[in-house]
């Protein structure tokens, strides 16, 4: 290789590198050095046009390879200055020449490389052939053809080469066609013109050998290759059918969906609708194709679409909002949602659409809003009343009983028996109501007046529940038995008070054996399942509900004391903290009550959300309805 053919290469090595790199500093050097590339070849192939030297041959070194003559010492040959000159002008036009005209060039550096390249080893064999001819160097053949290969499969529109480096049948078929063709003659004629030249055989046996073995190679590769292509053609209506159904699929998906759904291209102009879009156009679809969004709306819908429109294209990312547009003189409220729609290289070819009428989950959101301020307001009103019950009822309440009691002292010598009944009667109903007020204020309490959650011992929680239900225990002779308690995230007070409404019931409703507690916790999920198992009296399954509902019974207050409040208690507490409450019992074989705790914050934050709107939905209801009207009635 002459030393200026071997700069120009150099040149052209950097020109390729540093056009993949995303510095511009980088960028700005390769139309440099794809000039100083074409003025050498250039200069160098105008020296044979015009018969001239211009003394750039030997720059800049001097040429002492005598084993190449020329007459031009140092001077690259017309072939390799003229494919230099190709490539320099493919890099330095990328922008401005079309791609079509720029792979004819590269097209004919790779022929002219190629055919150097196979001609090589019949120089050897010969002593004459087009690579002597040809003037260029058999290393330069190679770089030429895989320059050109590089510049090829970097263009945006590589052609032909596409299908050559395709991973498709079609592409391997004709990756293994062209080699064949290329190297199966070159070899074979080498070998056979090898021979005649060692004396083997005649001249005319040679060629007409390598003829006729060439042909018929070839025409065994032509019929491998329409095998090949018949076998692809195959696969490619296959997959045809696959795409139309698929297509058809899509398109009837798109045409009976509830929704609006249309496509954009760039500038804007509708390039398809469904028939839920052309209703909500109130047009044509035939109208609305091809059309812009100013043909087809008016303010200030218009607006709005507009500005969605650009916020995606500006953006590169979904957006959506919600529309307001009049259909069939009625208003509706649309969700509209707008994505980019994306080719190969991620530049927006269009935009998609999708309206959903959402007008009826408004309306619901409405009613919801208005309901849940009523709510709110009812929930608001019930705390007053119990305000009012604890405070302005308890006075009377105290009157009564006192005065009861003053007349019983004075006046128990003249009054008789019954009179004195009928006072023991009054007073026991009025220390009764006042019981009720006060729990009716307690269980109003639980959800305004509780602590924030936090990180509680459930041991010692149990432990206080029990010191307070000391005398209780020991006079019933209860046996309390517990496993080692996990930490949970509630409120500490509250959860004291589960346990000692659980524990005292459990001891309350004893029967005639000695009352056996067993409490124990068992991990489930992000929560503790906690177990209170007694074996008491028990009681029928049917009734697992509605014990749990405020002032409901199940035993006579004359057997049993207590206003029927305590699991209503339990339960509401056990919800603030979004846990659940249930119980499981039999007639005479005691009562198991199970509840749940979240173990951690991140679980109680999350439970306690739908606590606190299960508790806006029913508790609520059920404090309206249940509380004051059985308040009421037992005032």
């Amino acid at each position: 290789m002459k030393a200026n053919t071997a700069l120009c290469f150099a040149l052209l090595g950097g020109a390729l590198v540093l056009r993949q790199s995303s510095k511009l500093a980088n960028q700005l050097w390769v139309p440099v050095l794809s000039s100083a590339l074409l003025l050498i070849a250039v200069a160098t192939l105008s020296q044979f046009v015009f018969n001239i030297d211009l003394g750039i041959d030997e720059l800049p070194f001097k040429d002492d390879m005598s084993s190449v003559s020329t007459d031009a010492p140092g001077r690259m040959s017309a072939a390799t200055a003229l494919a230099l000159s190709l490539l320099a002008l493919s890099i330095l036009q990328d922008q401005v020449w079309s791609d079509k005209l720029r792979r004819y060039m590269l097209f004919a550096v790779q022929v002219l490389g190629l055919s150097v390249f196979l001609s090589y080893p019949f120089s050897l064999a010969f002593g004459s052939s087009l690579f002597l001819f040809t003037g260029m160097a058999f290393n330069t053949s190679i770089l030429m053809i895989f320059a050109s290969l590089a510049l090829l499969i970097d263009m945006p529109d590589r052609g032909w080469m596409d299908l050559l480096i395709a991973r498709t049948p079609l592409g391997a078929s004709t990756r293994a066609l062209l080699v064949t063709v290329l190297l199966v003659p070159f070899l074979l004629g080498w070998l056979i013109y090898y021979g005649e030249d060692m004396g083997m055989y005649s001249s005319s046996l040679g060629r007409s050998t390598y003829t006729v073995t060439v042909m018929l190679l070839l025409g065994a590769i032509v019929v491998l290759n329409a095998e090949r292509l018949h076998d692809a053609g195959q696969t490619q209506r296959t997959l045809e059918r696959n795409l139309d159904a698929l297509s058809r699929q899509m398109n009837s998906l798109i045409e009976n969906s509830p929704s609006a759904i249309s496509i954009k291209d760039v500038r804007g102009r509708y390039k398809m609708v469904n028939s839920q879009f052309a209703y909500l156009a109130q047009m044509d679809r035939d109208e609305i194709i091809g059309k812009p969004a100013e043909a087809i709306f008016r303010q200030p819908l218009l607006q709005a679409v507009i500005e969605t429109d650009r916020k995606v294209f500006g953006s590169g990312e979904a957006a959506s909002r919600e529309i307001a547009a009049i259909v069939d003189g009625v208003e509706r409220i649309y969700l509209n949602v707008k994505f980019p729609l994306f080719d190969e290289k991620d530049q927006i070819l269009g935009l998609g659409g999708i309206w959903t009428d959402i007008t009826e989950q408004k309306q619901l959101q409405d009613t919801l809003r208005t309901k849940n301020t009523d709510l709110e307001r009812s929930n608001q009103e019930l705390e007053q009343f119990a305000y009012v019950a604890s405070h302005d009822l308890q006075e009377p309440l105290r009157m009564v009983s006192s005065y009861m009691q003053l007349l019983e002292s004075r006046y128990k010598d003249k009054l008789d028996d019954d009179a004195k009944e009928f006072i023991d009667f009054a007073v026991d109903g009025a220390a009764r109501m006042q019981r009720l007020i006060q729990d009716l204020l307690a269980f109003s309490r639980v959800g305004t007046r509780g602590r924030a959650p936090e990180v509680v011992s459930a041991e010692a929680a149990l432990t206080e529940a029990l010191h307070n239900l000391g005398v209780r225990i020991q006079e019933n002779g209860a046996r309390i038995e517990h496993e080692e308690l996990p930490t949970v995230f509630v409120d500490r007070n509250q959860l004291t008070q589960v346990f000692q409404n659980l524990v005292g019931n459990a001891i309350k409703f004893r029967a005639e054996r000695e009352p056996v507690i067993t409490v124990q916790a068992r991990p489930h999920g992000e929560f503790y399942e906690f177990r209170v198992q007694d074996n008491g009296i028990g009681f029928d399954p049917k009734h697992a509900d509605r014990i749990f509902i405020i002032f409901q019974r199940l035993n006579s207050r004359e057997t049993y004391e207590g206003t029927g409040i305590g699991l209503a208690i339990c339960k509401k507490i056990i919800e603030r903290h979004g846990g659940r409450i249930w119980v499981e019992s039999a007639v005479g074989e005691g009562t198991t009550f199970y509840f749940t705790l979240p173990r951690q914050p991140q679980a109680a934050e999350a439970a306690e959300a739908t606590s606190l709107e299960m508790d806006s939905q029913i508790d609520g209801k059920q404090a309206v309805e249940s509380v004051e009207e059985r308040a009421k009635r037992l005032i």
